[in-house]
């Protein structure tokens, strides 16, 4: 019995959604560090203490909205309508980031004001995408289209954070010049950041708008499936059902290998991403162009890893992919160390006025990014993988908490990615506000950049090499499947 194929159409109807959430977060992971360091003055370790507890908030909500989205039963199904409301407050709240009153601005303060501003996000953010990544999860019901749909999903996430992300640097922070003569770079003007915020929660807000109505016609209406609790079941019944569905999860042994992995290999990421926006301001020096041209490189290699993750899993399958999805990423940072730190190139190398570090720099960075995009949702397919495999065992309701045990997981990485990237600055040298940074702490950030990925991709491919999990496999255990539903007594 063969899944039927979902349109295209809709598939890139549903990424819009990952598209908008994206815009927001990674604005945030992109500029917040930035923002709260250099133009406000905290120091690095409290912003990444804020970020820190804001996302793990994030992660621990995550199983509980699993629950919760799962057992719902409304007239307009059970994902959509915390998906609306989830993101509108989170582009509102994302765009209230950007903007302090004066009031707010002493250090303690203003940490709390970030604290509790960011929780508002990161809630939001949890009611948005846990329902979300479980339609997901429901819309494909074939193996290979549930690596295509994770495939556009995070392909349109990079594409439009290349339009709002990689191009934010001309967009958004142009170098102006001060009246002395001066150039002064971009990301230290203030108001810069208040007018990114403005426009990219603009643009997410309408994303969200267009990904609820065009995915509308998958809700899941009507009676409970089985598996969902009853309506009226209150608070109680929730929490119990909470309890069942964290233990559920987390006694699948298979699903330890995927979040072993991939938390590994996130964690990876969300320090290089950090780090390197304080490298290229102050190891490469680049412009504002030149940021553009480095940062969207990064994402369109992230872009071509998404959308090629369907043609590398038909050829290898699931686990091979994601090993050689770590040999680019790793030999892309090796190769940035090698060459700028080792000593082959300096940062500020051209010839004949051609920026050949620049241009170095982009194609290493974006072999590092482009392996990360096939992971990303290489880890995704794979719990959606073991979410049906559950449910054919059990016959349960099993895509939400599923959805939230890898939100968990990828939020958990990214919570200690922030909190490591404030000690990392502090460790370093990094001085918040400064006009110029020591050469010892610029050297530094530029190797931690380079070589922290590698050497934990290193560690995640240990993982990954002893997942079972194969196409072979889900084929027989679906036929088993068919067979026992064939022979059910209820079945016509």
């Amino acid at each position: 019995m063969s899944a039927k194929k979902l349109p295209t159409r809709d598939l890139w109807a549903y990424a819009s959604g990952e598209g908008a959430s994206s815009i927001t977060m990674n604005g945030m992971g992109n500029f917040a560090m930035l923002f709260y360091t250099q133009i406000m003055g905290m120091s690095p370790e409290l912003v990444g203490m804020a970020l820190f507890l804001a996302t793990f908030w994030d992660a621990i909500t995550d199983p509980l909205m699993g629950t919760i989205t799962d057992r719902t039963q409304t007239r307009f199904g059970r994902r959509h309508p915390y998906m609306l409301i989830g993101g509108l407050v989170l582009c509102l709240a994302f765009v209230a980031l950007w903007f302090i009153p004066e009031s707010f601005r002493g250090e303690k303060v203003l940490f709390g004001y970030l604290l509790a501003l960011n929780i508002i996000v990161k809630t939001a953010f949890t009611v948005f995408v846990v329902p979300y990544t479980a339609l997901g999860f429901e819309m494909c019901k074939a193996y290979d289209d549930r690596a295509r749909l994770q495939g556009i999903r995070y392909g349109f996430n990079m594409f439009m954070n290349i339009l709002f992300g990689g191009f934010a640097w001309m967009l958004f922070f142009p170098e102006i010049t001060a009246a002395d003569g001066s150039v002064i770079d971009g990301t230290k003007v203030e108001g810069h950041y208040l007018n990114m915020g403005l426009w990219l929660g603009g643009v997410s807000a309408l994303l969200i708008l267009y990904c609820v109505y065009a995915t509308y016609k998958y809700a899941e209406k009507g009676d409970a499936l089985k598996g969902s609790a009853e309506k009226g079941e209150g608070i109680v019944g929730h929490a119990k059902a909470f309890i069942h569905d964290l233990k559920d999860v987390y006694s699948d042994k298979l699903v330890w290998f995927v979040f072993g992995f991939f938390g590994l290999a996130q964690f990876s990421m969300m320090v290089v991403s950090q780090v390197q926006m304080f490298t290229y301001i102050e190891y490469m020096e680049f412009t504002a162009g030149q940021k553009t041209f480095v940062h969207t490189g990064g994402m369109i290699g992230f872009a071509f890893g998404s959308l090629g993750l369907g043609s590398l899993v038909k050829r290898f399958d699931k686990k091979k992919t994601g090993i050689v999805a770590m040999v680019i990423s790793s030999t892309g940072g090796l190769g940035l160390f090698a060459v700028f730190t080792g000593g082959l190139l300096d940062p500020q190398a051209s010839i004949g006025g051609f920026p050949l570090a620049v241009v170095v720099f982009g194609v290493l960075q974006m072999m590092w990014w482009s392996g990360c995009g096939i992971i990303v949702p290489l880890a995704t397919a794979m719990i959606a993988d073991l979410s049906e495999v559950k449910k054919w065992q059990t016959g349960e309701v099993t895509e939400g908490r599923y959805a939230a045990g890898f939100s968990f997981f990828l939020k958990l990485a990214n919570s200690l990615g922030l909190l490591v990237t404030g000690f990392i600055l502090k460790s370093v040298g990094y001085v918040s506000g400064a006009e110029a940074q020591a050469p010892a702490a610029i050297n530094n950030l530029a190797v931690t950049t380079f070589v922290a990925g590698p050497i934990l991709m290193a560690v995640s491919f240990l993982v990954l090499r002893l997942y079972p999990l194969t196409h072979a496999k889900m084929s027989e255990l679906r036929e088993q499947y068919d067979a026992k539903e064939d022979s059910s007594p209820e079945h016509p």
